[in-house]
C-alpha cells in the first residue's frame, strides 16, 4: 500500500511540472513525445495517465491553454493577430483564425472589436473627473458565512492563474478532496495596474472540510471571514473580468453607502470552463464590506 501511494506521488509530481511545462511553452510545439519526457514517461503510456488524472486529454488542455492566451492578447495588447498566432504556435493567421472561431464562435477580430473600450484615447494632463463606463452592472448584497478554503498561491499575470488551477485539480483530485460541491474561488490580492505584472499576487482555491485534509497536506489554507459582501454576477470569458472591477471601483462604489473591508476581492467560478463556451462563463465578483 504504501509502495503505491509513493507511485501515485511519482505520477502527480511529474505531471505537475507538465502543467508547468504548458504554459511556459505556449510558442513552441507541445506534441506528445516532448510532453511524455517531461513527465518521464513513455509516450505509449503518458495519454492515458494523464486523461485520468486530469480528467480532459492533454491535447484539450493544451488548446484550452492557448486560446485563452490568444483571448488576453487581443483584448489586452495591440499585437497584430500574425504575431498572436506565432505567440500561440500557430503556422499561419488562417489556422489561428479557424482554432479561435472553433473555440469562441466568432473570429478574433470580431472578439477584439466587441471588446475595445470605444473611449477616444487622449492624452490629458490630469485624469478625467468624470470616467463615462460603457456597461453597467447589477450589484447583490449579501450575507455570507465564513469559508474554508485550500489552494495554490500565483506570482505573476493573473490571466496566469488557470495554471494554478490546472494544478490544484489535479492534487486535490488524487487527494479525493473533489465531490459535487466543491466550489472554485480566486483570491486577487493586487490592483493590476498599480503592480507591476510579475509582482501580482493570487491565489487558487477550492472550498473544503478540513477535517478531511490529511496532516501533511501540501496545500495553503485561507478563510473568507463571515460577513456582508456586495457582488457583481459576470458573464462572459475572463480576459474581459477587468472591466466590471473598474466599474465597481470607478462608479458604483462612490455612489453607495458601503466601505469595503479590509480583505481582498474573491471571485467564484459557477461554471467548469471545460465543458462551458467561454461567452457563457458565469463568475461571482465578490468584495466584503464594512458594517
Amino acid at each position: 500500500m504504501k509502495h503505491r501511494i509513493s507511485t501515485q506521488n511519482q505520477y502527480e509530481h511529474r505531471l505537475l511540472k507538465v502543467i508547468d511545462y504548458i504554459y511556459e511553452h505556449a510558442d513552441k510545439e507541445l506534441d506528445v513525445n516532448t510532453l511524455a519526457d517531461v513527465a518521464y514517461m513513455s509516450a505509449y503510456h503518458f495519454h492515458r495517465i494523464y486523461r485520468e488524472y486530469a480528467g480532459e486529454t492533454i491535447n484539450l488542455t493544451v488548446r484550452r491553454m492557448r486560446m485563452l492566451k490568444a483571448a488576453t492578447y487581443l483584448v489586452r495588447s495591440d499585437l497584430s493577430q500574425q504575431q498572436i498566432a506565432k505567440k500561440v504556435c500557430y503556422g499561419s493567421v488562417e489556422a489561428f483564425n479557424r482554432a479561435f472561431r472553433k473555440h469562441y464562435g466568432e473570429t478574433p477580430q470580431q472578439y477584439r472589436q466587441s471588446r475595445v473600450d470605444t473611449q477616444p484615447n487622449v492624452t490629458e494632463l490630469y485624469p478625467k473627473s468624470q470616467k463615462e463606463y460603457q456597461t453597467m452592472y447589477s450589484v447583490k448584497q449579501q450575507h455570507i458565512k465564513s469559508l474554508s478554503l485550500i489552494g495554490i498561491s500565483h506570482q505573476g499575470d493573473y490571466m496566469k492563474i488557470g495554471q494554478a488551477f490546472e494544478k490544484l485539480s489535479l492534487m486535490a483530485g488524487k487527494a479525493q478532496l473533489l465531490d459535487q460541491h466543491t466550489r472554485y474561488f480566486g483570491i486577487y490580492f493586487d490592483d493590476p495596474d498599480s503592480v507591476a505584472q510579475d509582482n501580482l499576487r493570487s491565489m487558487a482555491c477550492i472550498s473544503v472540510d478540513t477535517a478531511l485534509l490529511p496532516e501533511d497536506h501540501p496545500f495553503e489554507q485561507i478563510t473568507i471571514p463571515e460577513g456582508d459582501t456586495v457582488s457583481i454576477l459576470f458573464k462572459g470569458d475572463y480576459p474581459e473580468l477587468e472591466k466590471p472591477y473598474n466599474w465597481l471601483y470607478g462608479e458604483w462604489l462612490p455612489q453607495s453607502q458601503f466601505e469595503l473591508a479590509d480583505f481582498p476581492p474573491f471571485e467564484e467560478y459557477l461554471n467548469d470552463l471545460k465543458d462551458t463556451a467561454p461567452q457563457d462563463l458565469l463568475t461571482e465578483i465578490n468584495f466584503l464590506v464594512k458594517t
